[in-house]
């Protein structure tokens, strides 16, 4: 049996596919029963399910509660009920995907929990993030106990140049760079017809993030007018965009993605899901996620889909740029494959 160590009680779209896609790459290929870690900060979970709530605009919490509840129904759906009683019979954990090790995060800031506090099993570490935390850690007294922690995975691969230099850093190592679960495996339920509910007429635009300049808003504007789009926000507000969709649940979010002319995003998965799917998109780079998305995108060639004084309107040739997607495909699922064989033998 193997435990994953994540951030799944989100309702964030990008932590809830993550981490599915993770469980199910792992149940259909290696055929060993996968559990998801009960555990997760209460401040994450107050800053993502609560804090959203507090606003005086009716329409906005009414579409979060929805949100809220139609997300609870499809994790159920998705992940199953099945609860990890027994943890001596784990045979690997596994940490990651997501900013799990960003020790400033703004909610719950360092947490030993996902550094591998008091867990001596075998454990490594999938394309694991630092988020916008400096690599050149200054305190000491966490630079040595994180050290010692990381010292002790069997194995560590990150998502992003700025955590392998912090691993770098602290452990003497080079980890691999390894893509996100939701590029290494589709979940079952992102085909389910069921969980499909919202259907737009008009060909639109998809909006997803709120980073965006007075500047940026007025280019994308432009650009929707210029092709006559209807422009559309999902999963967050905007007070510049007249259709906001947030009751949505994960599948929802990837059908209108999918069936999107455009996509403009200040997400880092937003950028991932474009690719996954073969859309053209633009990108507003958030100083937040900045470190996971150049990443992501140098090693795609993709700089030129970022929103700096104008759009560049070329198209985005997949055909080109699946072949080099498909190598680093291969790549993180043989780091997948090499590592749970040898501990789920």
């Amino acid at each position: 049996m193997i435990e994953i160590i994540t951030f799944h009680k989100s309702v964030n779209y990008g932590a809830l596919l993550q981490s599915l896609s993770l469980k199910e790459f792992i149940e259909n290929q290696f055929k060993t029963k996968v559990y998801m870690c009960e555990y997760h900060p209460k401040k994450l979970l107050f800053a993502e399910y609560y804090r959203p709530m507090l606003t005086k605009k009716i329409d906005k919490l009414f579409q979060t509660i929805q949100k809220n509840y139609k997300i609870q129904r499809w994790k159920k759906k998705a992940f199953g009920k099945d609860v990890l009683i027994n943890r001596n019979k784990i045979k690997l954990n596994i940490y990651g995907s997501d900013e799990i090790w960003n020790f400033n995060n703004a909610y719950h800031g360092y947490d030993p929990f996902y550094f591998g506090q008091n867990n001596n099993l075998n454990k490594i570490a999938y394309a694991v993030s630092i988020g916008r935390s400096n690599a050149d850690l200054t305190d000491l007294n966490l630079k040595n106990d994180i050290s010692i922690y990381l010292e002790k995975f069997n194995k560590i691969s990150v998502r992003d140049q700025n955590t392998f230099l912090f691993v770098k850093k602290l452990t003497n190592l080079e980890p691999e760079i390894v893509l996100d679960p939701t590029l290494v495996y589709t979940p079952k339920i992102l085909n389910d017809q069921n969980y499909i509910s919202l259907k737009i007429k008009e060909e639109y635009v998809m909006v997803y993030g709120t980073v965006f300049s007075a500047n940026q808003q007025k280019l994308i504007n432009e650009f929707c007018k210029k092709r006559n789009l209807k422009i559309i926000s999902v999963g967050y507000y905007n007070r510049w965009i007249k259709n906001n969709y947030l009751s949505l649940n994960p599948t929802n979010f990837i059908d209108v993605l999918k069936n999107s002319s455009y996509v403009f995003t200040s997400m880092f998965h937003g950028v991932v899901f474009s690719v996954k799917f073969s859309k053209q998109f633009y990108f507003s780079l958030d100083p937040i996620r900045k470190n996971k998305i150049e990443s992501f995108i140098n090693n795609l060639n993709l700089n030129d889909r970022i929103i700096l004084d104008g759009i560049n309107e070329n198209y985005i040739d997949y055909k080109e740029l699946n072949k080099t997607l498909n190598l680093l495909i291969l790549k993180s699922q043989k780091f997948l494959g090499d590592n749970i064989r040898q501990f789920c033998k």
